[in-house]
């Protein structure tokens, strides 16, 4: 075979390669961990808890530490 013929066979070969590995990934995303069945009463009601622990957290911790601006002055760059 030329060599016009290999690189149109490797052009072909390389993009089948690359559509099942965009396949393969789809159905991963879609149908994988990421496609479980919705939660039930009970998950809902834990995972709500959850995120309201959670954010009770970032509220205290941002209290604790409140923002600091920076300085006026375009040469400081410090946070004071």
């Amino acid at each position: 075979m030329s060599n016009f013929a290999w690189m149109i066979v490797l052009v072909l070969i390389l993009t089948v390669v690359g559509s099942l590995t965009l396949v393969f990934i789809t159905v991963k995303y879609y149908w994988g961990e990421r496609g479980a069945p919705p939660l039930t009463g009970a998950e809902r009601r834990r995972q709500r808890e959850e995120e309201l622990r959670l954010r009770a957290k970032q509220i205290e911790l941002s209290k604790k530490n409140p923002w600091k601006p920076r300085s006026q002055s375009f040469l400081d760059n410090r946070k004071s």
